[in-house]
This record gives structure tokens, sequence and C-alpha cells, in this order.
């Protein structure tokens, strides 16, 4: 038995519909609703598989009340109803389960309700893990095992996403999220996006395979949280790294393979401004690490590698003069003088510091520049 809910504010419409529903075989319908906020009141407390919406509702478009009956019910498949064919794509870009034109006639009822049954038969089978590898250095994205690479259909839910596995699986409230993602919208606004965009996150995340992976609860205000986890996140293993590196279990090669990760830093190519805090903290990591590679390869006199990490920080960290310091040193140390020279007069125009660069100690114990470290 199909369990079926009719939302429409055009009465005529809602018992129509409620007709021709009820002439179908294996369809209970539980409910007919012409005020949406009778529906979101009652909603928690039915049980329902299927909800056929008018995507024109008052005061709020169908759209929009998808994502809050998605948000409490993410299980629910919504079919959209309306006498105009121009809500079409929006319809599909949240991936509806259906869209009808009306008059709603029974043979048209009768084809969505045999693929809601297939769907339902397909569900019902044991789901294959899906293994997914998450990257945030760099720019973010989600892959599959096979190399498939998530698709969005919107930045926003894209960064939703980024957003909610940055919380490391704490729920955090929607009024925080609200702000953080839209808080250059009004209260209403941002709320109305925010409901769009969560239903469009979670179709997206179940078309790659990640079945209910969204939590949410309307309690203390309403949170979210993801319930799923990255089999793979390149933050993690960074991390785990820096704690060895940390607990003085140094091991040169597993540094390297921390600097390797890193890239341009944490979500840099995204431009999100909340993921500046975590930015700044990994940043300070990096700088830790690349320091102590440096200092290795030094002792061990590979001079050009110490080198190469040092140019890589100074392009990170341009006023950083402890290490453009180690740069001159280090062309020293490669009895480049030339070229320690030249670096000098280039970093000297940068800032007045500079001149107190102490030249004669770098010459004659170009070590020196380590040691202070």
């Amino acid at each position: 038995m199909i369990r079926v809910i009719i939302v429409d504010d055009e009465l005529p419409a809602l018992k129509i519909a409620e007709s021709v529903l009820k002439t179908c075989d294996g369809v209970n319908v539980c409910g007919s609703y012409s005020d949406q906020d009778e529906l979101m009141e009652a909603l928690p407390m039915l049980d329902v598989d299927l909800i056929f919406l008018d995507i024109k509702m008052p005061g709020m478009l169908g759209l929009e009340l998808a994502g809050r009956i998605n948000e409490i019910k993410p299980e629910v498949a919504i079919v959209f109803v309306t006498a105009y064919d121009s809500y079409a794509v929006d319809a599909f870009e949240i991936e509806a389960f259906d869209y009808i034109l009306k008059p709603l006639t029974a043979d048209r009822i009768n084809k969505t309700l045999m693929r809601y049954k297939k769907r339902r038969a397909e569900q019902g089978r044991p789901q294959k893990h899906c293994y997914v590898s998450v990257r945030s250095f760099g720019r973010f994205s989600v892959v599959s095992e096979q190399g498939e690479t998530m698709q969005f259909r919107t930045a926003k839910a894209e960064e939703l996403l980024a957003f909610l596995i940055h919380q490391q699986g704490h729920a955090v409230s929607k009024e925080n999220i609200m702000e953080e993602l839209w808080y250059d919208r009004d209260t209403e606004r941002a709320q109305s996006i925010f409901y769009t965009t969560l239903y469009q996150l979670r179709k997206d995340l179940d078309h790659f395979g990640l079945h209910n992976a969204i939590y949410s609860s309307r309690k203390d205000g309403g949170k979210c949280a993801l319930t799923w986890r990255p089999d793979y996140w390149d933050y993690d293993e960074f991390l785990d790294l820096y704690k060895q590196f940390k607990a003085s279990l140094f091991n040169l090669e597993e540094q390297k393979r921390a600097i390797e990760l890193y890239q341009e830093g944490y979500l840099m190519h995204n431009g999100y401004l909340w993921a500046a805090g975590r930015q700044a903290e990994l940043e300070l990591c990096y700088l830790e690490l690349m320091e102590k590679i440096v200092e290795t390869e030094v002792l061990k006199q590979k001079f050009e590698s110490a080198l190469l990490y040092l140019k890589k920080l100074a392009k990170n960290f341009p006023f950083n003069a402890s290490i453009h310091v180690k740069i001159i040193a280090v062309y020293f140390l490669l009895n480049n003088k030339k070229a320690a020279l030249a670096h000098y007069q280039n970093v000297k125009k940068e800032a007045e510091s500079w001149e107190n660069i102490d030249m004669k100690t770098l010459i004659s114990n170009p070590y020196s520049a380590f040691e202070q470290a």
C-alpha cells in the first residue's frame, strides 16, 4: 500500500486529486491539505510515502515547501503538480520524483505510482557500500571509488556539504548555517534559500549513492548534521601526520606527504569565509612542518631540496623575514654568493627591516640561520 498526501491551496483541485487517487489500486490517501502550515504541523506524526504537491502555493513556493518537507521526512518522494509547465525545469533541477500537469488523470497518476513501486523495490535490495573520498585542501571535491566526482546543481549545495563536513559530525544550528552561508540576506530570504538548498543537497547525495546522509531536527530551533563520514578525508590524514610530528615521531617522508596534501591550503580555491579560522590554524601547522623538513634537509646537506621547500614557503609567506634569511643562507651553503646577494637585494626592496639582516654572519656561518630557529 502506498500512503499518499495531497497538498493544493485550491479546494476544487484538491477534491479532484483526492477523487482520482482513490480510484487507483494500492493507494491510501492519508490526508489532503490546502494550508501549508497545517501540513507542516501534522507531518511529523504522519506515515506517508508520496506527497502530491502544488508547485505554486501562496506565501511559499512549492520548491521551498518541498525543502521543509524533506527536512522532516527525507525519505518521502515528492510529486509536483501544476497547471503551468514553466516550473518543470525548476522541479527537475531539484530532482522531484515526478512532475504532473493538471488536470490529473488516473492514467497519468498510475504511471507515477508504478515508477514509485519500482523504486521502492530497488531500495529494498541490499545497498553496496559506497567508498567516498573528500578533498578539502585546494578545491573541495567528493570522489567515488570509481573516480566519479560528485556534481552539484548549485554552488550553495556544494558549500553546504563542505560546511557540514567541516563540522566533523557535530550538529550545527540552522541559524548558524544561515549566518555563515547567507550572511548577506535577510532572515526570511536566507531561511527560504536554506530549505531549498538542503533539499537539493539531499538529492545530490542520494544520486551519488549516499542515502539519508543528513540528519535534521526541529528541536532547539533546528539543527543539522551529517550522519555519514567520508571513508577518506585529506584533512584527517594531514592532521594525523601533524600529530605524529608533534609527538616527536618524525618521519621525513611522512611529513613530505603532509606537505603534498596541503597544496595551497584548506579550501583555498573555494573562497568560503567561514573556513578562514581553520585555514589560519592549518597554515601554522604547515609552517612548522616545512621548517622541520628544511632543517632536516640542511643537516643532511641536501641544500637543493631545502631551497625548493624554502621557495615554496616564501610564496605562501612572502613577508616572513626568517624564511628569506634561510634562503640566503642556503645559497651561501651552495657556494652561490651571486644568487644570495641577488635575493637579498630583491627582498630588501619590500621592507626597510631587510636592512637589519646580518649578511656578514651569514657569509661566515650560513648554518647560523638555522640555529636561531
